[in-house]
């Protein structure tokens, strides 16, 4: 079998060509450009811009107690939360992702109990392996892809928990880390996030549950974290009420001509806060993401760097509540990481199975951003060109399809973002597909200091 091989000389040197010849400030354009030129600048070299003055603020509701603010000095259409409350109604039902800490579709270290006679079965053991009183059980580490859990809430609901004060989670936190600090205690993974007991199958979930008792009752117990961002064509479909009123285009004919993919597959509207982030993910459509109010913060790296950033196969699982506790008006929940399996037969966690994977990026970019701290376990990262962007109120970015992007907000923000489908039949996929493999086959190779 023939192995691919490039030294350092041959890595830096792609590096540099990416970051000299792709890499370049991101234009600001004051209003839409027209299709050609939007197709020569933009979308054939892949490169991302800001478009000003995409949505006009002649679009308004119609019949509305209280139409949305409009800001006419910068000619653009603005939307609040509060603007869609007042439309559709504070008791409007809508389906929330929900996570302890603000990280879902992530890659985290889950903790887990395994029978010590046989492995299992869910993914490679990681990291240390800690064996129960009676020495009938074990637990271990591992690395899974984790996605939020989805609940369904009216938007008076969902509003509370998204402005709830976050001082005591804060204090909370900054507490549970302190006495976590311990040896022999693996309280938090490579990316500094807290590691949650995953669910095992039933005969081992009340041993697991009080195997973990202590850090359920402590640094679990949180408010959880609340965002709005379903991907699924949502404001189309769940939210058709605030579709309808004509606020939003149905595309953007510039775009759409330049493209040549025909209307958009989805529209979705996004919802959130500081506390809510997207890790690094690629998106197989061109992306026009307008802010329509607060401000959205992007972290992009062209598709080249997908040699760069760890990409790996994870086996997958979800976030679920198994424990709510009443304080005051508000109340805390404890979690826990359910995983998913091909075969509906086990998702009763009662039978073993081949466990759903995922691929996706490892390493928490905007982490590794500024500092040089952690970089042993993800040594290509230093070759990779992640660009800081900021998209403010009546401003509309411009992903190129498989451009790299980790996305969280500065401040409550209300986003729609529009997917075209990508255009496989040429270079572009090809090339990126081939340096995907190069890619997944170093991150399996790569030694860790901190295996979990």
């Amino acid at each position: 079998m023939t192995t691919f091989y490039a030294d350092e000389d041959t890595l830096s040197g792609f590096s540099s060509d990416i970051g000299g010849l792709w890499c370049r400030p991101i234009d600001v354009l004051d209003e839409p450009p027209d299709s050609f030129v939007f197709l020569r600048d933009y979308v054939h070299p892949k490169v991302p811009c800001i478009i000003r003055n995409a949505i006009p603020p002649s679009l308004s509701f119609t019949h509305s107690r209280s139409p949305p603010s409009k800001n006419h000095e910068e000619g653009s259409m603005t939307l609040t939360l509060d603007d869609i409350i007042d439309h559709i109604g504070e008791s409007f039902k809508i389906t929330v992702d929900v996570t302890p800490d603000g990280h879902g579709d992530a890659v985290r270290t889950v903790a887990c109990l395994v029978e010590s006679t046989k492995t299992n079965g869910l993914a490679e053991v990681e990291g240390r392996v800690l064996f129960s009183p009676d020495g009938q059980l074990k637990e271990s580490f591992q690395k899974m892809f984790v996605k939020p859990h989805e609940q369904e809430m009216t938007l008076a609901e969902f509003r509370r928990l998204l402005r709830s004060d976050p001082t005591d989670y804060d204090k909370r936190v900054r507490s549970d880390l302190k006495r976590l600090d311990k040896p022999g205690f693996a309280g938090l993974d490579s990316n500094e996030r807290m590691i949650y007991p995953m669910m095992m199958k039933s005969e081992l979930e009340a041993k697991q549950l009080h195997m973990h008792q202590r850090r359920i009752d402590s640094s679990q117990i949180r408010r959880p974290v609340v965002y709005y961002s379903r991907q699924n064509d949502c404001l189309r479909t769940e939210m058709a009420a605030l579709f309808s009123t004509g606020v939003f285009p149905s595309t953007f004919a510039f775009a759409e001509e330049a493209f040549g993919t025909g209307p958009p597959d989805a529209v979705n509207l996004w919802i959130g806060n500081e506390r809510s982030v997207s890790s690094t993910h690629k998106d197989h459509y061109e992306n026009l993401f307008y802010v329509c109010s607060g401000q959205k913060e992007f972290i992009l790296n062209p598709p080249a760097d997908i040699l760069f950033l760890h990409e790996g196969e994870f086996p997958c699982g979800s976030f679920h509540p198994c424990h709510v506790e009443k304080r005051g008006e508000s109340s805390m929940t404890s979690w826990a990481v359910v995983p998913e399996y091909e075969s509906d037969t086990n998702l009763d966690n009662t039978t073993e199975g081949m466990p759903t994977k995922a691929r996706w990026i490892e390493p928490d970019i905007k982490r590794y951003l500024n500092e040089e701290n952690g970089m042993e376990n993800f040594p290509l990262l230093s070759k990779s060109h992640p660009i800081k962007v900021l998209v403010s109120q009546g401003e509309m970015l411009y992903i190129p399809s498989l451009w790299l992007h980790h996305v969280t907000q500065t401040m409550e923000t209300v986003g729609v973002n529009y997917w075209y489908d990508m255009k496989f039949d040429g270079p572009h996929w090809s090339y990126f597909h081939f340096l995907q493999q190069l890619g997944r086959t170093n991150h399996r190779q790569m030694p860790r200091k901190k295996p979990f």
